[in-house]
This record gives structure tokens, sequence and C-alpha cells, in this order.
């Protein structure tokens, strides 16, 4: 994964919550990187026009191990009646790849697909599967799930940026972009209220505390725009978007480069989850934020070498988080964020219902652990989840985090 590296060491993104004084254990003499695997996503935006729903899609290896622009061979697609693959069959087709590579797509592979209306309704579900020939004689198959929810067809507007003339795919941007709107077949402007809102970081897994959210919060101002009009949101925060008969949706707005990391700040902010209360207050008080991150990791490390690998793992799974997880804020510190950036990876992932499963298979390094995480109802995302919080978490969750602080770059 490519980082925008600020500090002397090599690397660099957000804070806020206390999570407890991990124990500092002895590092290592050694150690050694794993190889990164592809870990290929699917991002979409749709609107709908003459009873049809226009859906985009965006796949992107986010370890930029692959080229899925130029690997991807077809995109094959069902519609069925129900979440299982067995489900009766609506209808199914297949999207051939242009073996023509744009260098401006970044090795991201962008498609589009129209469906009629008729299938856009509950419990429907788009199938999708994207084959990939790699190297040599190698075969990669990814399956997805999209569910065709009827209120996809109340989205006559679509935001997209400026510069490429692509969807804006995420529920964020920056202060910096600038995006064109869209409508279609509509002409009632639509209105951006922006919510000053300031939310805590992740706790730690075992934790007892209730987060403390807010109920209702004010907006600052509300702003109009219509078809055709650029937009570039120069306050950062959380933005709901409202057009006459759509159901809301939310857009965080970040300063600087987010979802990566370039700023002392953004680097400051994520290693709430390794360091004490009092570590965290030296760090901000420090005179030169870059130059206090730098002599973190060189105190935690040992050595500069492994403190450039900490540092690329670490930012990088908050750029990861960034990417993947963030809701009504940044990804690095939601609960998903937060257990992605300690312990990595999960070996298995399992969607039952409005739940999520991380499984942790049992390794030299960590034993057998599984985090449950239920999807919650949130005005302004749809990708909001919260942790099923446990006690006997605690020994598994400071072990992990000495590990971090002993130089282990294996986790």
């Amino acid at each position: 994964m490519k980082l925008r590296c600020l500090t002397l060491l090599g690397c660099t993104t957000m804070l806020l919550a206390a999570c407890g004084s991990p124990p500092d254990t002895r590092m290592p003499e050694t150690a050694y990187a794993k190889p990164l695997l592809p870990e290929i996503i699917l991002q979409t935006d749709h609107y709908t026009l003459n009873d049809s729903l226009h859906l985009f899609m965006k796949f992107e290896d986010v370890n930029q191990v692959v080229d899925v622009q130029q690997s991807a061979m077809q995109v094959q697609y069902d519609v069925r009646a129900g979440k299982g693959e067995k489900d009766p069959l609506l209808t199914q087709d297949s999207i051939q790849v242009d073996t023509e590579i744009d260098p401006a797509n970044g090795g991201s592979l962008y498609l589009s697909l129209r469906l009629p209306a008729k299938f856009v309704a509950e419990p429907n579900v788009l199938y999708l599967r994207l084959r990939q020939k790699l190297v040599g004689q190698e075969r990669l198959s990814t399956f997805y799930k999209v569910p065709l929810q009827p209120k996809m067809l109340q989205k006559k507007y679509l935001l997209v940026q400026a510069k490429s003339g692509r969807s804006l795919f995420s529920n964020y941007t920056t202060t910096t972009e600038k995006l064109l709107l869209h409508q279609f077949g509509v002409t009632e402007p639509i209105k951006l209220q922006r919510y000053d809102a300031a939310f805590m970081a992740a706790l730690p897994p075992m934790s007892t505390r209730q987060q403390a959210i807010p109920q209702t919060i004010n907006a600052i101002d509300t702003l109009s725009y219509t078809s055709g009009d650029t937009i570039q949101l120069h306050n950062s925060g959380l933005y709901l978007i409202q057009q006459k008969e759509a159901q809301p949706e939310g857009l965080l707005v970040e300063r600087d480069a987010f979802p990566l990391v370039t700023t002392s700040q953004e680097l400051l902010q994520p290693l709430i989850y390794i360091t004490t209360s009092a570590e965290r207050e030296a760090l901000f008080k420090a005179p030169d934020p870059k130059a206090a991150v730098d002599g973190f990791w060189l105190k935690v490390a040992g050595d500069k070498s492994i403190a450039r690998e900490l540092i690329r793992k670490y930012y990088g799974r908050v750029e990861f988080a960034n990417k993947l997880y963030t809701s009504h804020k940044a990804g690095w510190a939601t609960d998903r964020g937060m257990i992605y950036i300690i312990y990595g990876r999960p070996s298995q992932v399992t969607r039952v219902g409005n739940s999520e499963v991380w499984t942790y298979r049992e390794s030299e390094l960590m034993p057998y652990i599984k985090f449950v995480f239920n999807k919650k109802q949130n005005t302004f995302t749809e990708n909001h989840y919260e942790l099923e919080r446990r006690r006997d978490y605690e020994e598994s969750w400071y072990s992990t985090v000495a590990q971090w602080r002993a130089g282990i770059t294996e986790i």
C-alpha cells in the first residue's frame, strides 16, 4: 500500500479515547515481514432513471499486490430472489473486461451495469463474481453480494470527482476535492447540511464503559446545489445529503489527503490504541510532532529498519481502515478499524444477517480469537457496526499490543 512519507523514518493518519496502559516487553532480535496478499474490495454507487438502476462498480486491491484492471477477465452476475446462492434465479449475464488499459485508473477496475427496476426489491440480491488471470496460469475468483434495496430507486443524483469524472464511490471526501453534481429526472436542488460533531475513537474490546454518543446533533449550516454545480466543501465535518423523496445519505469530509495519512496530527491520533495516556500527552505537547512520532517508533523498535517496517504496517492498516470502515467518523476510529489495526486481516469473515464475525485462527504469535460486530441504525451511514465487547478479550488485547511495543512486525 502506498503511503505518503513525512517522518524521518519513512511513512505516515487520527485521536481521542484512553485505552489503558499496555505493558512493555523486550524487542526480539529478528523480525520478518509476511508478504502481502491481495485484498480485492468492491465499492458501488448508483442512480435511477427511466425504470432502471444504473450501478457503478470499482474493484480495487487495497494492498496493491494485484493490478485488477490488467488481470481481470470477466465479471459474471446473477440476481436471485434471496440471500442464498440456491434461491430462485431472476436474471444472469456477464461483463467482458476491456483489454485496453487506462493508466489513469491506477490499477482499479471500473465497470457499470444497468438493471431493470423490477429486480430492485427485497429480498433480491445481486451476486458478482470477478474472474482474474494472474501470473502464469493462476486464476483468482472473488465473490460479492449487493442487496438490491428498494430505497436505491429513490436516488436520482450522482456525485462525481471533477478531475476524473468517476463516481465518488466512497462515503467520504476531502476539503480539497472538487465534485460535480449530476441529477436525473428531477429539478429540485439537493441540500447538504453540515454537522460539526466530534466522535471518540473506539474503546478497547474488553471495555465495559458505554461509549458517549450524542442522541441529537444540530446542523451548523445548509448548502444548496443543482445539477451541473461544482461542489467543494471547505469545512470538514459530517454532512447529510438530502434530495426530495430520497433517503438522506451521509458524507464525511476530512482535511488533507484522507484516507491517506500525511500530517502530524493524523500520525499521532491512531497511536491511542498502543500508547499510555502519559505517552500521548507527551506526544501531543511535543514542539516537533513528527520528530516525536519518529522517537516513539525508534524507542519501540530499537532499530531504524524495524521502525520503518512497523510504521509501514501500522499506518498501512490505518489507511485500510479509513478506506473500508469509515462511517460517521474516520475508519481508524471505528470498532472494526481498531480491531483491524491491532490484529490485522482476519483469517475469516462471516456475514450473517446484520452481523459480521471476524475469526483469527491460532498462530505462533496469536491464540484463536473471534470478534462479533453488529450493524446499528445510523442516520448518516449504512457502514456503522459495533463490537460486542467482552471482559475476556483483555488478555489477548494487551498481549497483542505488547507485541507492537516489542517491535514485532509479524502481527
